[in-house]
């Protein structure tokens, strides 16, 4: 089989979404084989690079696509970095605190948390939390070294947002994550930018055909990746409109759905 090139999603797909946060022996196996075969792989995510963790770095992968296609590394080379202008990152950070929007701001190389006072946000509290302890860089968003790549918003139910999303049309892509009685989850990413155009990037740099494309995901911010690759795969258990858009639909991630899915295919 000629070289193709894989990409795969982190939570739900690589490392389970149950709180163990496991690595199946399975998809361990099915990531060295692909390797072996001579296929490319990397993860694809929305996470920044600081905030992929070293069981998932010591995987073996051929690289990252980091901060929905912000960031591109390949063998410890990166290939690609977008950076917001300072100007703009200060602005935009204006603009969403008088919206009353909550945010983790992401960036390669530091995190910055503005929850605007709430403290009945349990998924921000939690990433604060579990970010300090693990010692990655957080810093204040007033403070001058401040920056970031994309951002990671929670919209008070019923808050007006509607100078934030005048704001950000050509400037930034609004991702949709879902919300509860509480909060509307979203992700903030530069224009032009995505899961999808991380792949094309990696395409075009190793010259790879469209037809010998790969994505594995499970939630509706890995639907650019799995809409642009030739094959895409959905995790069993995922969302029906993620699995609505795909080519196969595999197990589940409890029940070795990775390394099946690359079965069907003839990846391994």
């Amino acid at each position: 089989m000629e070289r193709g090139i894989l990409f795969f999603d982190i939570d739900g797909t690589i490392l389970t979404d149950d709180g163990k946060r496991q690595i199946p022996e399975s998809t361990r196996r099915a990531l060295a084989v692909a390797k072996e075969k001579g296929h490319l792989v990397f993860v694809n995510t929305g996470r920044v690079f600081l905030n992929v963790e070293p069981m998932i770095r010591n995987l073996g992968f051929d690289g990252f696509v980091c901060g929905c296609g912000t960031n591109i590394y390949y063998h410890g080379e990166e290939l690609l970095r977008h950076r917001i202008p300072a100007e703009q990152c200060r602005e935009t950070v204006r603009v969403i605190q008088r919206c009353g929007i909550q945010a983790l701001y992401e960036a390669a190389d530091m995190n910055g948390f503005d929850h605007q006072g709430a403290t009945d946000n349990p998924m921000m509290e939690d990433l604060i939390r579990y970010f300090t302890e693990d010692g990655r860089v957080v810093v204040d968003v007033n403070a001058p070294e401040f920056h970031f790549d994309k951002l990671t918003g929670w919209i008070p139910a019923g808050q007006d947002i509607s100078e934030f999303l005048s704001y950000i049309q050509g400037r930034y892509e609004f991702i949709d994550r879902g919300s509860n009685d509480d909060y509307q989850m979203c992700e903030i990413v530069p224009a032009g930018f995505s899961k999808a155009s991380g792949m094309k990037f990696l395409l075009d740099y190793f010259g790879i055909p469209h037809e010998r494309s790969y994505a594995f995901g499970d939630s509706t911010n890995d639907l650019p990746m799995l809409n642009y690759a030739a094959h895409s795969v959905a995790m069993g258990g995922s969302a029906q409109v993620v699995c609505d858009a795909v080519e196969f639909v595999t197990r589940s991630i409890y029940e070795d759905g990775l390394e099946y899915a690359m079965q069907y295919f003839g990846l391994i």
